[in-house]
């Protein structure tokens, strides 16, 4: 199997506060922050997508979606969270 390359990202403080927002805004609960960190992290690197199997807070059509709001708002682009399974290949 083709192991793919892992790049580590940076949290930082443009990161830190967008996920404040996600918290804030009740998309993310407050306890589960580094969830919210997590996306906001991919999203100030301009990644297009998050592999997660959390089911409950990231790979959620409604949080997702709520996330692209903000996102928007603040002139960032949106984010696909994705299972594994969705992602890899056939």
């Amino acid at each position: 199997m083709a192991r793919l390359p892992v790049t580590t990202l940076e949290l930082t403080p443009e990161a830190v506060g967008l996920g404040e927002v996600y918290v804030q805004r009740g998309i993310i609960p407050r306890r589960f922050l580094n969830d919210a960190l997590q996306v906001a992290i991919a999203v100030c690197q301009q990644m297009d997508v998050v592999v997660s199997w959390n089911m409950k807070h990231l790979v959620n059509v409604r949080k997702v979606a709520a996330m692209n709001r903000v996102n928007l708002e603040y002139g960032l682009p949106p984010i696909r969270i994705h299972t594994p399974e969705e992602v890899m290949p056939l």
